[in-house]
């Protein structure tokens, strides 16, 4: 597919560059190119073309296959190829591209069907599946004191406008989401708890709610709740494509409702469903734990029920970097370094002066130059340690393997999943390279006092990257490298790569 985007000032539509002398020539691609929704006719509005016939002429000839909803095809291709401007040999060649990849699969062969998919995707297995990659999606953030899991005998107030929003818990690109098959947080706690001990109070109508009119049935409810669990975040038409936000904290009056509730002085679990990282510092360090649940999906609520009362333990962990404030932001892991990096010792705000540049440093005046939450990230239920990192030699040839391993134990009192993680970093190349690189993970269960021997074989093949002449290379040199539980800790040790 063509993107909206261009590159170099060139739309991905009309980009001769990428769709035919990369895609075809370069990486002998023989399937089809499809224009992303309307973005030939879009080169209008970036500039590039002047006109539909300008559309159909640049798309054409720079490779686009078929046009997806716009028309510059349909209305003006004929016309060209009359005019001599586009050879007949080029459309055959678009049309063969569709026609090839449509015979491959056989479209040709069978009639289409008009079978009703749903009781399929909706069947019971695929339903104990979506439950399943829900619990292990959940990703758990804090849990001062084990206020978690929570106990089947107290009485749970449930607070907050995601707790019972069917649509927002699909999360984004959700349309053919059957909305009356899930089962949202506020109604597996209710079939969970007796009446009496369980008190829903939304708060608010929707995350963008700013009235505080409900706030006082929400502080009610807590008053008369062991342990509060509150659900925020985002609803569904605020992710995705084309949901840019320029502040990333909690939407609408949902940090005032925290507030409120957070005075009367109970337990409070904070369930933050969400399509991207948000900024909730002030909410995380007044909450006894913090459990990011994403927007989870059609039995996200029993998912929910089953880890915050420890039926399952979580495991995730996080697949991106949380900043602390949205001026941190680019944040990821396995950024470059700087000539003056920041330093360890020195977080919060830095000191120095002209003389003594300790804070002429890649870092902040205001916040700490580490994210709120790394890489890797996710709590248990249960605490695992890392021992004895052991690599099966100190260096390997350019075509040769080495075998790390590291010993995770479970030194808690529950069962527990961890994913261990492989990180490494090229200390010196002819091209910087990242402070780590994730080069693999693995889960690993293991019940209260249990050990287990992880081993990762690392090839230097992984250990290569593209050059300035943008070609792979395996350059020799000292390697470091992590067993981890995530990008900002582990065990170290290194290794070499040899020329020979």
């Amino acid at each position: 597919m063509s993107a909206f985007n261009d590159l170099n000032g060139i739309p991905a539509s009309g980009n001769h560059f990428t769709l035919t002398q990369i895609l075809r020539d370069e990486w002998e691609f023989d399937g089809f190119v499809v224009s992303d929704w309307e973005s030939m006719e879009e080169m209008i509005d970036h500039g590039f073309c002047k006109d539909m016939q300008s559309v159909a002429y640049k798309s054409v000839t720079a490779g686009v296959d078929m046009e997806m909803v716009s028309d510059a095809y349909w209305t003006e291709l004929k016309g060209l190829v009359e005019q001599g401007v586009v050879s007949e040999e080029l459309v055959d060649e678009r049309v063969a591209n569709i026609l090839r990849i449509k015979l491959r699969k056989g479209l040709f062969d069978r009639a289409f069907t008009q079978n009703d998919r749903q009781d399929v995707i909706l069947s019971e297995p695929h339903l104990q599946l979506t439950r399943k990659l829900a619990q292990q999606s959940f990703v758990l953030l804090k849990n001062r004191d084990h206020t978690l899991p929570l106990s089947d005998s107290l009485s749970i107030a449930m607070i907050g406008p995601l707790a019972d929003a069917p649509r927002d818990q699909m999360g984004t690109w959700a349309m053919d989401g059957r909305v009356d098959r899930v089962v949202t947080p506020r109604q597996a706690f209710q079939e969970r708890l007796e009446n009496d001990r369980f008190h829903y109070a939304p708060g608010l109508s929707s995350s963008r709610d700013t009235s505080h009119a409900e706030f006082d049935v929400a502080v009610t409810a807590a008053e008369q709740s062991d342990a509060v669990v509150m659900i925020l975040g985002e609803e569904q038409i605020l992710s995705g494509e084309a949901k840019s936000r320029a502040f990333l904290d909690l939407p609408g009056a949902q940090a005032e409702l925290f507030a409120a509730v957070a005075k009367t002085g109970k337990p409070v679990i904070t369930v933050i469903m969400a399509g991207r990282p948000l900024t909730f510092a002030a909410i995380a360090e007044k909450s006894d734990a913090v459990l990011y649940a994403w927007h989870p999906g059609t039995l996200g609520g029993p998912a929910l029920a089953d880890v915050l009362f420890g039926d399952v333990s979580p495991s995730g962990k996080l697949t991106t970097t949380f900043p602390r404030t949205v001026g941190q932001i680019p944040i990821y892991y396995n950024h470059r370094s700087t000539g003056r990096p920041p330093l360890e010792s020195e977080l919060g705000i830095p000191t120095g002066t002209p003389q003594d540049p300790r804070n002429f440093r890649s870092d902040y005046l205001d916040v700490d130059f580490t994210p709120a939450y790394p890489f890797g990230y996710g709590l248990s239920y249960t605490s695992f340690r890392y021992d004895n990192l052991v690599l099966s030699s100190p260096s390997m040839s350019k075509t040769e393997q080495i075998i790390i391993s590291a010993e995770i134990t479970n030194t808690g009192s529950m069962p527990g999943t961890e994913i261990v993680q492989l990180y490494i970093q090229d200390r010196y190349g002819s091209i910087t390279r990242p402070v780590r690189e994730l080069k693999g993970f693995q889960r690993v269960t293991l019940n209260p006092g249990e050990s287990q021997t992880v081993s990762f074989e690392l090839n230097a093949e992984q250990c290569s990257f593209y050059a300035m002449d943008n070609t792979p290379i395996i350059e020799p040199g000292t390697f470091s490298i992590w067993v981890a539980k995530d990008a900002a800790s582990g065990l170290k040790g290194s290794f070499r790569i040899t020329e020979k």
